[in-house]
């Protein structure tokens, strides 16, 4: 997998097992397999404007279940492909976080976490940001003193 190098004074506050996922002190970290085209994506912790947390999944699998099922009275091996479809949409119904940032930018977060675990990450993301904009606020005028 692509590392991200860390920036100076940066350090890793947690990371997911599989190194996919990672908050540090400035950024909010996605890696990505090496195939893919993008090998990951970065995101300040100031630059982040809102979280969404949507459903994702494909309604018309489970469209094409109940079809199927209807037809099952006409034919008994529609009942097979009933269940094939609700299989689909059940594989495919997951919860994802959706980052917005300032620019206008969505970073798709790859979790398949609870309610409680997603609102904690949520949680411990926005004590980071609040840390991180303080201390950019605090260093900002000697900056401008230099």
């Amino acid at each position: 997998m692509a590392t991200h190098k860390l920036l100076p004074g940066e350090q890793y506050l947690i990371q997911t097992v599989d190194k996919r996922l990672a908050l540090t002190t400035h950024r909010l970290i996605q890696r990505r397999a090496i195939w893919s085209q993008k090998a990951g994506q970065a995101v300040m912790l100031e630059d982040i404007a809102a979280w969404e947390l949507k459903l994702s999944g494909n309604t018309l699998y489970l469209l094409l279940s109940i079809a199927a099922a209807l037809l099952v009275y006409f034919n008994d091996s529609f009942f097979l492909l009933s269940g094939f479809f609700i299989a689909l949409y059940l594989m495919t119904h997951r919860r994802k976080v959706h980052v917005r940032t300032t620019a206008g930018d969505t970073m798709v977060l790859p979790l398949d976490v609870e309610d409680n675990s997603i609102r904690s990450l949520i949680d411990m993301v926005k004590q980071a940001q609040h840390n991180r904009v303080s201390t950019l606020q605090f260093n900002e005028p000697s900056m401008a003193a230099a």
